[in-house]
């Protein structure tokens, strides 16, 4: 009875264990066969695509404490991107696997020059390319040295691009992912709103960047940075939104989830710092005539987590804090719209909130929206609410 009972449960154990041999086999097998492409970035070269794809060390990944590179680069030059990939190919046997891509990284010069069209298109036409892959722009430096650098905690560059633009993007907000379907949703329905992009920089000297003791360091020399958003005509790169430009564009979406403000104080010098946990953004668009008036109303709410004002949050004093914080955030917002139409770029979205509210009436000014635009009346309200302080208080 006993040996009939155990006849199952060795059985069991039989085929599992083979089942993880085989499994792992086979595994290692396709990594051999593979090479696992985790970024691409696009320069530009003599009027020709220049491609580097940055391509999975899967060993040393796996192995946290290995010396052994993370990744690998590999670059060529096409009138294609397509044929940059194809050139790249004769440099070894393996297929380039990019069903795990995370990161397209497109320079500024190309960005400028030539426009970001073309690399939609060949993501679109590339079957085995994810559509959760994000875009980026690189901004003073080329595509390639930022897939280059080495940076702390992650071997792989990319892995630090995509951890550090979901990291912001739930506790900082000034920067958000953005993905080829919508750049490519957006350009086909222009002039109804701009695209906006996530770029990064490097801090430091780039060429130390480049080099392993980069990360051999307390203090590395060069890091890469992603300090807010670039804005395009068509699909065209025309420049960069600082960081605070960037959270208040956020905003306007309707995006932020998290952050911080930094205030003056509302009495005297210093400064304290208003941290946010939710907030919502509302339009409501009226018409005098073939005129479209826009009106934005946010609501936020948070707590202020630091202060080095002489004043207290002692009732009433709380209310100043308020407004002050109101005052700064309706007043950075209307300057970056008003930034926005002296440029008659409308990367901040009046345009699409005009269609959405009302398609009939967009259809009559569509055609000369870049006339009206720059002239176009708007106003802001933000509804501030300061649920608590901590234990803050003056010293002086």
């Amino acid at each position: 009875m006993l040996k009939r009972n155990l006849l199952p449960i060795i059985t069991s154990l039989f085929l599992l264990g083979a089942s993880l041999i085989i499994g792992k086999n086979a595994e290692d097998s396709l990594i051999r066969d593979l090479i696992i492409i985790s970024a691409i970035a696009v320069d530009i070269k003599d009027e020709n695509f220049l491609v580097t794809v940055q391509a999975i060390n899967a060993p040393s990944v796996k192995d946290s404490a290995s010396e052994k590179l993370g990744f690998i680069l590999y670059q060529e030059s096409g009138r294609t991107i397509t044929e940059a990939l194809q050139n790249i190919h004769k440099s070894f046997s393996r297929y380039l696997f990019m069903d795990d891509l995370e990161v397209i990284l497109i320079s500024e010069e190309l960005a400028k020059k030539r426009g970001i069209e073309d690399v939609l298109n060949y993501l679109f036409l590339e079957q085995t390319i994810s559509s959760n892959t994000m875009l980026f722009v690189s901004k003073e430096v080329s595509a390639y040295d930022i897939l280059a650098m080495f940076t702390p905690f992650q071997k792989v560059s990319s892995k630090r691009i995509v951890d550090t633009i979901e990291n912001i993007k739930d506790y900082s907000s000034f920067a958000i992912p953005v993905y080829p379907n919508r750049v490519k949703n957006f350009l086909l329905n222009y002039p109804v709103v701009n695209n906006v992009i996530p770029y990064i920089s490097v801090a430091g000297d780039v060429q130390e960047g480049l080099k392993k003791e980069n990360i051999e360091s307390y203090q590395p020399k060069s890091k890469m940075e992603i300090n807010g958003m670039s804005y395009f005509k068509k699909d065209r790169l025309m420049d960069f939104l600082s960081t605070e430009e960037s959270q208040n564009l956020i905003f306007l979406m309707d995006n932020v989830r998290e952050g911080a403000v930094e205030a003056n104080c509302p009495e005297g010098p210093g400064y304290f710092s208003y941290h946010l946990k939710k907030a919502k953004t509302k339009y409501k668009v009226n018409w005098k005539g073939k005129t479209p008036e826009v009106s934005i109303n946010i609501k936020t709410n948070g707590r202020i987590t630091e202060s080095n004002c002489s004043t207290n949050f002692e009732h009433p004093n709380m209310e100043i804090f308020r407004a002050q914080i109101k005052k700064q955030l309706e007043a950075s917002i209307t300057s970056l719209i008003q930034k926005s139409q002296e440029e008659n770029l409308d990367y901040v979205g009046f345009g699409k909130e005009i269609y959405l509210s009302s398609p009939n009436n967009w259809r009559k000014i569509e055609g000369d929206w870049e006339n009206i635009y720059p002239n176009t009346p708007f106003d802001i309200n933000v509804d501030v609410s300061v649920t608590r302080s901590g234990d803050a208080t003056s010293l002086d």
